[in-house]
C-alpha cells in the first residue's frame, strides 16, 4: 500500500513520541529529587538505587516480547494501557512513604514504558513511507531526549518554587499520563485504512519465537555486541538516572546547576547517536565509531571522577562527553543487525536493548553500594570521595567495551555477514 503524509499520520505518531518523551522522564527524574526522597522514605545509597533499578527491569525482560504484543494487539491499545501503567506507577510513587510500595511504583512506570520505542517505531512504519522512516525516527530521539532534559533543570526549578513539594510534581505528571492515555486510546490509529485493492503478503513459514531465541544465543558474535553495548552504556544512566545530579552537589554546584548539567547527557546521547551512525554508515566500518566512543568514554569518565574543578563548562562538556561515549550502542544495534539472519534481525535488535537496559538495572545497584560504603548509618550526605569509591568504574566500563570491540568484534563492513555472495566465474 502506498503511503501518504497526512495530518493524521503526524499526529498518531507524535502522541506517540510525546509517550517516549514521558517515559524518558519518568526514567530519569529520581537523580534530581535523589536527596528528598531518600529523605521522606529513609533510603540509603543501596535502597534508592534498587527503586531506581526497578523501573528497568520489567523493561528490559519484556523488550523482546513487547514486539509480538504489538503485533498481537496493535500499537494503540499497548500504547494506551503502558501510558496508564506510568501513570499508575507515578500516582503510587508519589503517596509512598516506603521502600516496597515506591519499588513496585516504579516497576508499574518500567512495565508500561517498555513498549514506547518499539511500538513507536511500528507507527512509523505503518503511517509513513519507508524513505522517511530515517527521519522519523531520528526526530522522535530527539524528541525522547527532551525528557531527560526536562527531568533535569526545568524539574529542579519547579522542586524550588514548589518548596521541595516533589509529591505534588508526581501528582500532576500522573494526570499528564492520564491524559495522555486518553488522547493515545481516542486518535491513535495502528495503520491507514487500507484500499480494497491493496494486496497484502502473507508469510507462512516464519520460525517460532522460541526457536528464533535459541538460533540468537548460540551466536557468538551477537554475544560480544551485547556486551559492548551494555558497558559503553551504563555510565548513562549511572549519571543520569542515579546520581549524576548527587555527585556535581559533592563538587559544589547547586541543585539546579547540577541537574542542568546532567541534561547534558542526554544531549550528548542525541547527538551522538545519529553522528556515530552516519560516521559508521560513511567509513563502511562498525567496529571504528564502536572503539571510538569507547575511548572518548575512558577519558570523559576519567576526567569527572577524579580532575578537580569548579568550572561550570567544563562538567557541562565532560558530561556531554558521556552522552556521546554511551551512544557508541546506536551503531552496535547496526552491527548487531548484521551478524544475524535476516529472520533474526528485529530478534536481535530486542536482545541489544534488553541488555542495554539489564545493565542499567544490575550495575548501579553495585556502584551504590561501593559509594555508600563507610558512610554513617541514616546520613544523606555523600562526599566527592564516598562517590569516588564506586563511580571509579565508569573508566573500568568503557575500557571493557574498548576489548570487546577492538579484539572480539569482528567487522562486517556494513553488510549482512549471512547474504548471498554472487562470484563470477570466467
Amino acid at each position: 500500500m502506498k503511503k501518504k503524509l497526512s495530518f493524521l499520520a503526524f499526529f498518531v505518531w507524535w502522541l506517540a513520541s510525546l509517550f517516549y518523551l514521558y517515559e524518558f522522564f519518568l526514567q530519569v527524574f529520581l537523580s534530581t529529587v535523589s536527596k528528598q526522597i531518600m529523605q521522606d522514605l529513609h533510603l540509603d545509597a543501596s535502597s534508592y538505587s534498587l527503586v531506581a533499578a526497578a523501573y528497568y527491569l520489567p523493561y528490559s525482560l519484556m523488550q523482546v516480547p513487547v514486539g509480538i504484543l504489538v503485533d498481537k494487539f496493535g500499537a494503540r491499545k499497548l500504547l494506551t494501557l503502558s501510558a496508564t501503567s506510568c501513570a499508575i506507577g507515578v500516582f503510587g510513587f508519589s503517596i509512598t512513604h516506603h521502600f516496597a510500595t515506591a519499588f513496585v511504583g516504579r516497576l508499574f512506570m518500567g512495565l508500561g514504558a517498555s513498549s514506547a520505542y518499539v511500538s513507536l517505531l511500528v507507527l512509523a512504519l505503518n503511517w509513513f513511507p519507508k524513505k522517511h522512516f530515517a527521519l522519523m525516527v531520528g526526530i522522535a530521539n530527539l524528541l525522547g531526549a527532551m525528557g531527560p532534559f526536562l527531568a533535569g533543570g526545568p524539574l529542579a526549578y519547579l522542586l524550588t518554587l514548589f518548596h521541595n513539594d516533589w509529591r505534588l510534581i508526581m501528582v500532576s505528571i500522573g494526570v499528564f499520563g492520564i491524559g495522555l492515555a486518553t488522547m493515545i486510546g481516542l486518535f491513535v490509529r495502528n495503520s491507514p485504512s487500507r484500499s480494497k485493492y491493496d494486496i497484502i503478503f502473507l508469510n507462512p513459514y516464519q520460525e517460532p519465537l522460541i526457536t528464533q531465541l535459541k538460533n540468537l544465543v548460540k551466536n557468538p558474535q551477537a554475544w560480544m555486541i551485547v556486551l559492548f553495548s551494555g558497558f559503553v552504556y551504563v555510565s548513562l544512566p549511572l549519571l543520569g538516572a542515579y546520581w549524576g545530579t548527587g555527585y556535581l552537589q559533592a563538587r559544589g554546584l547547586s541543585r539546579t546547576v547540577a541537574a542542568s548539567l546532567s541534561s547534558m547527557l542526554w544531549i550528548g546521547y542525541a547527538v551522538g547517536a545519529p553522528l556515530f551512525g552516519k560516521i559508521s554508515d560513511s567509513i563502511k566500518r562498525r567496529k571504528t565509531p564502536l572503539m571510538m566512543t569507547s575511548l572518548i568514554g575512558i577519558i570523559a569518565s576519567g576526567l569527572i571522577v577524579y580532575f578537580p574543578t569548579h568550572e561550570v563548562f567544563i562538567y557541562g562538556f565532560l558530561f556531554f562527553c558521556i552522552g556521546l561515549a554511551s551512544s557508541g550502542c546506536s551503531p552496535a544495534f547496526a552491527a548487531i543487525s548484521e551478524n544475524v539472519p535476516e529472520n533474526l534481525q528485529a530478534t536481535s535488535i530486542g536482545f541489544n536493548n534488553s541488555m542495554i537496559t539489564f545493565s542499567a538495572a544490575l550495575i548501579p545497584p553495585i556502584v551504590s553500594y561501593l559509594i555508600e560504603w563507610g558512610v554513617p548509618e541514616g546520613s544523606h550526605n555523600y562526599t566527592v570521595e564516598n562517590f569516588q569509591q564506586g563511580l571509579f568504574l565508569m573508566p573500568i566500563f568503557y575500557a571493557i567495551a574498548l576489548i570487546f570491540s577492538l579484539f572480539f568484534i569482528k567487522e562486517t563492513y556494513c553488510r549482512s555477514q549471512h547474504e548471498i555472495v554472487k562470484v563470477h566465474l570466467g
